[in-house]
């Protein structure tokens, strides 16, 4: 099979000719992995790994720049091209961004609403690297996507007004989702036109949880989630996608939601309560196919490479069996951070590959 078919087959849930994979690194891991391995590009590291996926998660940015600029306390702001502003700072490993000012905030009613033009806008992206991105890695499962029905509008409006306003202003809060909603459905529109419908599944972003619970019931998640999910699954599904859904946190009691949306696959899985892989296969697994569930917060940074291995066997053994092909994506379960030790990352890909 060819990366491409590979992954198509688990999120189909048919049989594949072995677990297929993805790679999700932040900077400081790719440079930790390029010096191991003694090579340049974070392309080499995949090869080396044998990935199937390739990600570009929106177009390059080619609108109107605003330059860097050092504030009052002489920290360095960056604005983002969806609009908001953050900091860069320190954590002991590597950088992590600090968002200090959120565009939306401005929008306080219904007139604010219809006089705001701040929205980012779909025509500043480049979707001819989305065309020659498809060529370059036609073998391979192109995935796509990054803003979902609710995360990243976080970035963009104040966390906190959000969850009051959810109460106290909840038709105002849903047609600010939708307008958000409706610029990341250009985006990915366009996106899908450029790869000529190459793309295997979009992959939008939305952390419903915590690590106890969710931070939404599920009636008040259909409330304001379950229509713009229902739009962005729609939308993959015409253009032969998948849609997956991501979410870090104890995300079980909305399963079934995302199920009713049409949602075809979940991950990172955290190993949270209510996320035990056994459950989820039993319970979800002829519904969904699961990517990650490696334990990126203790096994992956702390564990010897003998235990990674082990739990990265026991892994897929509950997810990509139990009477179904298929159906799982080996990963971490978050994006490798700075603090796992190549060895590990090494031990976790050996087990997928010698898994049988």
């Amino acid at each position: 099979m060819t990366p491409k078919e590979r992954v198509r087959a688990a999120l189909a849930h048919k049989a594949v000719d072995r677990v297929p994979t993805t790679m999700q690194c932040v900077e400081t891991a790719w440079d930790n992995m390029k010096k191991y391995l003694n090579v340049e590009t974070e392309e080499e590291v995949m090869q080396h790994f044998e990935i199937d996926t390739r990600i570009m998660d929106i177009p390059p940015y080619t609108g109107p720049v605003v330059e860097p600029f050092i504030n009052e306390d002489g920290e360095t702001v960056h604005t983002h091209p969806f609009g908001y502003q953050y900091i860069n700072k320190w954590n002991g490993v590597e950088y992590n961004w600090h968002i200090i000012t959120t565009p939306y905030d401005v929008i306080k009613t219904f007139d604010d609403l219809e006089k705001f033009d701040g929205w980012f806008n779909p025509d500043n992206f480049d979707y001819n690297a989305v065309t020659e991105f498809v060529k370059q890695h036609e073998d391979k499962a192109i995935r796509i996507g990054w803003p979902g029905p609710y995360q990243v509008f976080t970035l963009l409006y104040n966390t906190e007004e959000f969850y009051v306003n959810m109460y106290e202003e909840p038709e105002l809060i849903k047609a600010m989702l939708d307008r958000y909603c409706k610029a990341s459905y250009e985006i990915y529109e366009r996106m899908y036109e450029a790869a000529d419908n190459k793309v295997d599944f979009i992959r939008c972003c939305d952390d419903y949880g915590t690590q106890l619970s969710t931070l939404f019931s599920p009636d008040m998640w259909d409330g304001f989630f379950a229509e713009n999910t229902k739009m962005f699954v729609e939308q993959a599904h015409r253009h032969g996608a998948y849609y997956m859904q991501h979410s870090c946190g104890a995300i079980r009691s909305i399963i079934p939601n995302l199920i009713r949306c049409g949602v075809d696959a979940i991950e990172p899985l955290q190993k949270v309560t209510g996320l035990e892989v056994d459950g989820l296969k039993k319970d979800f697994g002829k519904d969904l196919c699961f990517q990650g569930g490696i334990d990126t917060q203790n096994i992956l940074p702390h564990g010897t490479p003998q235990e990674v291995y082990d739990e990265t066997t026991r892994v897929i053994k509950a997810l990509h069996e139990n009477g179904q092909a298929g159906g799982y994506i080996l990963c971490g379960s978050q994006d490798f951070e700075g603090d796992v030790p190549p060895e590990n990352v090494c031990a976790l890909y050996e087990a997928g590959k010698e898994y049988k």
